[in-house]
């Protein structure tokens, strides 16, 4: 090898020397530069699925918190309804009062149970098959129980003096009127006086549609009347 060679050679090595140098002294600052820029990439990374995992988590709770809720207002709001319509198909068509297990818009075979019941054993009262009177023998006035009715149901009944002593016991008009009404809800009773002939009564009316009447010997009445809409279009 002659020393043009040599020397060729030595240049090369120190050019290439020169050159990895200033490229070796800038690596460490492109790393640094690199990682700087990698990091808030990196740590962006678990904030953003931090932020998806919590409204997820949000999400799931807000649906089965509402499900329980749906399901538990289901639960009771079911029960509550049924109940007073089941109330109200039992109760019929009754109106007014039920006095002794007896009241308006009842069936014969319902009245003439609640007779029944009512009469103790070994009294001289007897009720008709058919639920339309009380007999009582050995009494001034025989017929202490009078019933009507209209397509099958009761629309009056009366209990004269005997038969009421015999369901409420012997009292004098004035606490018989007095606990009839604690006894029934209602509110009041005027005087009335259907006939000049026959001695005054205490009466209550109902805009629903039923009338109440106590006489001085404690005979009572309930029956059906127009109510207060009914009579209204009278006028019209």
């Amino acid at each position: 090898m002659n020393l043009t060679q040599r020397i060729s050679g030595s240049g090369m090595k120190s050019l290439l020397v020169a050159l990895l140098l200033p490229l070796a002294a800038c690596s460490p600052h492109v790393s640094q530069d690199a990682s700087k820029t990698d990091a808030p990439t990196a740590n962006s990374a678990p904030l953003a699925g931090s932020s998806s995992i919590s409204s997820a988590s949000a999400s799931s709770s807000s649906t089965t918190s509402a499900a329980e809720e749906s399901d538990e207002a289901t639960e009771h709001s079911g029960e509550p309804q049924t109940a007073p319509a089941a109330k109200a198909n039992n109760e019929g068509s009754r109106i007014g009062p039920r006095i002794k297990g007896i009241a308006l818009g009842q069936s014969a075979e319902q009245v003439h149970e609640a007779l029944v019941a009512l009469l103790p054993i070994g009294n001289p009262c007897q009720v008709s098959a058919d639920a339309v009177r009380v007999v009582c023998e050995g009494t001034a006035q025989q017929l202490q129980g009078t019933f009507t009715y209209e397509s099958g149901k009761l629309s009056g009944f009366k209990f004269y003096s005997y038969l009421s002593s015999v369901a409420f016991g012997g009292m004098s008009f004035n606490d018989f009127t007095s606990n009839f009404m604690k006894a029934y809800d209602i509110p009041r009773m005027d005087p009335a006086q259907d006939n000049p002939m026959f001695s005054q009564y205490l009466r209550y009316r109902d805009d629903s549609g039923w009338e109440a009447g106590i006489y001085r010997d404690n005979t009572f009445y309930v029956k059906s009347v127009a109510t207060a809409s009914q009579q209204a279009k009278s006028f019209n």
